[in-house]
């Protein structure tokens, strides 16, 4: 064997011990959104993977984990009523950026992800939940698809203001599922793409809702 396959060899083994000793594990799990309007009831649902990975602690302050995830906010069409979204953040202005991250693990089943065997379990983890109202994702209303500026938050329990007599909240439903993660919210929301930059480049305030991309959407 030449030089060059010897240190392909050398890279591919560095790499699948490093894959062993930094894994990375993996759960889904589908966010359903419920309002009644008039009587009946109308859901929007979306599937949501997290990953969460072992890595190199570098430095004291880096994290020995890193989470990321993929997926996209929950969207419901009310009709003529107008549309709802469940962004993939929480509080007052959406400023929690980190919510679809933790909400399964730590808020529901509160596991100890820096206990090697709960980090290893996550694939595992099976059931569905409402969501309590001090966990809900931020609501916003969508008064025109192709422009953000239109878009507003609305507390669950004032969806009748934004939306008309007869429209109410009837809570949040997360299950823990292996179907494929949802597409599609761009067709749904096409200033997702026209105005895909701004929102990218959106500077988040402590006391106002600024619209930003990865509220919608993560890849």
């Amino acid at each position: 064997m030449n030089r060059f396959g010897i240190a392909a060899l050398t890279i591919v083994g560095l790499f699948a011990v490093y894959k062993l000793s930094y894994p990375t594990y993996s759960y889904r799990y589908r966010m359903t959104i419920n309002v009644e309007v008039d009587g009946q009831l109308h859901s929007g649902s979306s599937v949501i993977e997290v990953h969460v990975s072992k890595q190199v602690r570098i430095l004291h302050d880096v994290n020995p984990l890193k989470f990321s995830g993929e997926g996209e906010a929950v969207y419901l069409d009310l009709g003529r009523r107008g549309r709802l979204v469940a962004l993939l953040a929480s509080g007052e202005y959406a400023n929690d950026k980190e919510f679809p991250l933790y909400l399964v693990h730590r808020l529901h089943f509160k596991l100890d992800l820096f206990d090697d065997r709960k980090l290893a379990s996550l694939p595992t983890l099976r059931g569905k939940w409402e969501l309590p109202n001090n966990e809900l994702p931020t609501l916003v209303s969508v008064t025109d698809a192709n422009n953000s500026a239109t878009l507003s938050v609305v507390r669950p329990d004032q969806l009748d203001q934004t939306f008309g007599p007869g429209v109410r909240w009837r809570g949040v439903t997360i299950e823990m599922t292996t179907d494929p993660v949802t597409h599609g919210l761009e067709g749904k929301l096409p200033f997702l793409v026209s105005q895909k930059n701004v929102l990218r480049n959106a500077h988040q305030h402590p006391k106002k809702y600024i619209p930003g991309y990865l509220a919608f959407i993560r890849t």
